[in-house]
């Protein structure tokens, strides 16, 4: 279980950032695949609806620290250190978002929509999912989380 949390997280926070290249900044909000009363219908990466919230949960303002790394059996990934404001946002989003979606918004579209399977915590492993994090992936995180 706690392995499934890193990579819900993963995904999460891989694809937390600030300005990435001049475009507009990545947002993590709150989503449901059924209808919610002032949540703005949009489309899932698969094209399934998605409601999501309006208010914006995490920025690149709540990451304190981000590096590269290998592990021998999974691969490249980011190791992320969230800021103590950014671990209690994202553990009070990951709790209030329990066997739900969370959307992380690019450029006012929906580029992923993970459910949430657990707590989500200071210290992120930022694996990218079962495809993995590619070199030129991991380049324009680590770039986007300078400040």
């Amino acid at each position: 279980m706690k392995n499934k949390a890193f990579v819900i997280v993963g995904v999460i926070v891989t694809l937390l950032a600030g300005i990435l290249n001049g475009q507009t900044p990545v947002e993590i909000r709150a989503a449901s695949s059924t209808a919610v009363s002032g949540w703005r219908q949009m489309s899932s990466p698969a094209g399934a609806p998605l409601w999501v919230a309006p208010t914006v949960q995490l920025t690149s303002v709540d990451i304190a620290r981000a590096e590269a790394r290998t592990d021998p059996q999974a691969g490249p990934y980011v190791s992320i250190l969230l800021t103590d404001q950014g671990a209690r946002k994202m553990s009070e989003l990951s709790a209030s978002q329990t066997n739900k979606p969370i959307a992380l918004l690019l450029d006012d579209q929906v580029i992923w929509a993970p459910i949430v399977r657990g707590s989500i915590g200071k210290e992120v492993r930022l694996t990218g999912g079962n495809g993995g994090l590619t070199q030129a992936q991991i380049d324009r995180l680590l770039a986007s989380f300078k400040r």
